[in-house]
């Protein structure tokens, strides 16, 4: 889906619902294959000690970068920067629709990430599915549903659902670098199942919820508010 098309996307509600039915149906289908073939050779494969040795320590410095509060900040900030400071500074003047944009932008990307971290939860609290690193043997399938310990938070991956609403949102925003911010969010999610915090479906299908509560967010401000992106 290209990023122009979002705007096209918003418009037309019975075209979002397929569009978003769809990568829901698709992301749910290779997760569960994931799940089946994948998730516990690849947990096994990055705690041999020589691929540990060799990847953990970037791998745990930057998976911090999906970490909700520094985004959650970071649109407050586009967002009051925007509509209080902006306005009134010599240096944008001429600018008053760039300004516009991103008060629009931010307040977007704040909900986009409340609304999407809050179906994140609501699934992790459902599903109740155990951590790889709780187990020597990287056992994917415990599951211990309604349990509000983050042992028992892995499907789906929070931290994959909040880079992938920084993706979806920067690519928004910036259109001509979404080449970097897709494969960056991606890199970031492959993090969680290195230092064996998440499975691989867990991050495949938390990647799904990131975009998908995007598009949904967005959506909801287009109609409901004045704060409407396109």
């Amino acid at each position: 889906m290209r990023v122009q098309q979002f705007g096209d996307l918003l418009a037309d509600p019975k075209r979002l619902t397929k569009h978003l039915i769809k990568v829901i149906v698709i992301s749910f289908i290779f997760a569960l294959i994931a799940m089946y073939f994948l998730d516990q050779k690849v947990s096994a494969f990055f705690a041999v000690q020589e691929v540990k040795a060799s990847i953990r320590a970037p791998a745990r410095f930057l998976t911090d970068f999906a970490l909700a509060e520094y985004w959650l900040i970071l649109a407050l900030s586009v967002w009051a920067f925007a509509k209080w400071v902006a306005p009134r500074t010599k240096l944008f003047d001429g600018y008053a629709q760039k300004v516009e944009f991103f008060r629009r932008w931010g307040i977007n990307f704040f909900a986009a990430q409340i609304f999407a971290g809050i179906v994140t939860h609501v699934i992790k609290f459902s599903v109740g599915r155990q951590r790889p690193h709780k187990t020597p043997d990287f056992d994917p399938y415990v599951f211990t549903p309604m349990t509000t310990h983050w042992h028992w938070h892995s499907f789906s991956s929070g931290h994959s659902q909040v880079i992938f609403t920084v993706a979806t949102m920067m690519s928004v925003a910036f259109p001509k670098f979404r080449w970097f911010w897709i494969p960056l969010a991606i890199l970031i999610c492959l993090t969680r199942v290195v230092v064996h915090d998440h499975f691989l479906s867990d991050i495949i299908f938390g990647a799904c919820v990131g975009y998908v509560g995007s598009l949904l967010s967005m959506f909801y401000m287009q109609t409901k508010t004045k704060a409407g992106l396109y």
